[in-house]
This record gives structure tokens, sequence and C-alpha cells, in this order.
């Protein structure tokens, strides 16, 4: 039986893996806090490193990032290049980069990991990101030079356990048909994400922002999963008034409110914003929209066929199967949820017995 032997000295891979330990060693350090290791990361990208084939090289934050997570999760190990998955697809099939300049070209908001999932879907073939994302920026396709609005960057914090916290947010969509008002009407979407998991936990356009819309997605969610133990939501109408503060407080949820002008707390859900934008919006109005109802399905459709199910690539799971990682979410009893969710008006009574 052949002697297994451990990577030696003389491994290629294995001294890439050291190499790139040696650059990220003191970022890589768990003791430090996030804000010190950014610190270091960005001193780090801005210096070049001698790689072991003798060439200088600088490395982007991302890299960096990328290496100290890998070593975080896998140790050295995690350091070794691996085969990419894409690798000679491009040069086997050169007509892919010219389809993604096509495609870019025509959505200019089009990202690159959106167009990479675009070719994967028509060819089954893999395209790295930053393959595309290299080739566009040559043609001169990169989303800035093309007039496309960037995006901002948010603190990061994640709740210990799916259903600890959700995140409630409106987005405000396309113009869609309205046989009420015999014209269209801006769409605008209830939208609830867990923030431990990333999950969309439910969504609806709808043609009124209002309370009773945000409630109706509330109620939804919770009978679809479970009860959270807490709500942060912004101070817009919908989510700033005494409907939604009974509501939770008869089920045991804490009501959180961001604070105005300060959206660090509210990152994954502008990140989630973006994705329906550039991923969801994007396709759904070149192709049209026929109606509110064909919006709901087709959201309805992708987010259960392609959102929910996508590695993400901050957790490096799929945000339903790091949700139902958490077990049996809680339930809550019917007759309470009922008690919850009931209004109550005053009405006055005139003096022939009407309302």
């Amino acid at each position: 039986m052949p002697t297994i032997r451990p990577p030696g000295p003389d491994d290629p891979a294995e001294q890439v893996a050291l190499f790139r330990y040696r650059v990220v060693a003191e970022p890589a350090n768990p003791r430090l806090t996030a804000a010190e290791r950014g610190r270091l990361v960005r001193v780090l990208a801005a210096q070049t490193h001698a790689h072991p084939d003798g060439t200088m090289r600088a490395y982007s934050r991302g890299t960096l990032d990328r290496w100290i997570a890998a070593y975080q999760a896998h140790g050295l190990t995690g350091l070794r290049p691996v085969r990419r998955l894409d690798a000679g697809a491009v040069r086997r099939h050169p007509e892919l980069l010219s389809e993604a300049a096509a495609l870019r070209s025509e959505q200019p908001a089009r990202s690159a990991a959106h167009i990479a999932d675009i070719l994967r879907a028509r060819y089954g073939i893999v395209v790295s990101q930053r393959t595309i994302r290299s080739h566009l920026r040559r043609k001169g396709l990169d989303r800035a030079s093309l007039g496309a609005q960037p995006t901002g960057v948010f603190g990061r914090y994640e709740a210990e356990r799916p259903n600890q916290r959700w995140i409630g947010d409106v987005l405000t969509g396309p113009y869609v048909p309205c046989p009420r008002v015999a014209g269209s009407k801006r769409a605008k979407l209830f939208v609830l994400v867990d923030d431990h998991s990333r999950l969309l936990v439910h969504g609806r356009w709808v043609a009124e922002e209002n309370t009773r819309a945000g409630q109706d997605v509330l109620r939804a969610a919770i009978v679809r999963r479970g009860l959270p133990e807490a709500l942060y939501v912004d101070n817009g109408a919908p989510y700033a008034n005494a409907a939604l503060e009974r509501c939770c407080a008869v089920l045991g949820i804490r009501l959180v409110h961001s604070q105005p002008y300060r959206p660090q707390g509210r990152g994954k859900q502008e990140r989630l914003n973006r994705v329906i934008r550039e991923r969801f919006l994007l396709e759904a109005t070149h192709t049209g929209i026929a109606s509110l109802e064909e919006l709901n399905d087709r959201f309805h459709a992708w987010t259960e066929s392609v959102l929910n199910t996508r590695v993400h690539t901050e957790t490096g799971q799929t945000p339903l199967a790091r949700w139902q990682a958490g077990g049996p979410p809680r339930a809550t009893d019917p007759i309470l949820l009922a008690e919850a969710f009931r209004w109550s008006v005053v009405r006055m009574v005139t003096k022939t017995a009407t309302l």
C-alpha cells in the first residue's frame, strides 16, 4: 500500500498557501475587532507582495478578505489554490464574453454576478464573476462608465439564530396597470428578511403603501415561518403606528425602529433590495408586467426557486438551508394570532340606529 506523505516544501500549492498566510497572518488574528481588521487589510491592499514565482503582486481588499475567511474556516488547507470551475470555459467558448458584453449593454444595471447566472442558466457553463467583470472593464462596459448608480456600504451585524430578528422594509417598484384607477400605479413591495439566514421570509407587491398592507405581509410571514423574537423596521407610516405596536405586544415580539438617517443596522435589507432590483425587477420590467397579480406570481416563483436557494456569498450557505438548520420555528396559537391582528374602529350611531 503506497505511503501518503504530507505536502512538502516542493509542493507548489503548499508554497502558495504559505505565501497567502504570510500576507494575511496579522489581520487573520481572531482577537481583532472588525474595525482593526479592516484597517490592516486596507494597508495590505495598498502594498505589493513578493509571490513565490518571483513576481511582485498587489491584491484587492476583497481578495484579502476572502483569504482571511478561508483560513479561519479551513486553516492552511483553505489557502491552497483550487482549480476554478470555469477553467478553460472561456477559451473553449469565447462567444460567452461577447454575450456578457451584450447583456451589460442591454441593461447597464446588470451586475457581473447576475450576468454569470444568466449564462449558466442558458448554456450550463460556469463563467467566473471576476472574469466577466475584468472583460467588461476592458471593454469600457463597467457600470461606473455606463452611469449605473453606485450602492452604499453598510455596517455588519448578524443575529445569532434564525427568527431572532426580522428586518422589514418597503421597496418602490415599477408602474403596474391598475384597473381600479383606470391607469397605472407604482407597485410597492413589503418584504421581511431573516437577519441570521438572509432568508426572504415573505414579500408581496401592493398598490397602496399603508398599515393594512404591512400587517397582511407580517401575518402571512408568521403563519409560514413562525414567530420572530424582534421586528426591526424604519419609521415610515406603515410601521410607526398603534396597530403594529399592539400586534407585536400581543404576540410577544419586540418592535424596534431604526434611527432616522442611520442605516448601519439595515445593511442586509439594503443588499436584498439591490438584488431584487438588479436580478428580478430589471428582467421583469424588460419583459413587461401585465398586472399586479402577475408581478406577485413571478416574484414568489423567483424567490423560492432562485433567491432563497442560491449560496449566499457571506454565509457560504443557501438562506433556506441556514434558516432550516435552526430547527422547527416557534409557532403561535391561532386564537392569539387572530387577536393580535384584530382591528377596531370607533363609529358614531345615528338617531336612526345606523352606523
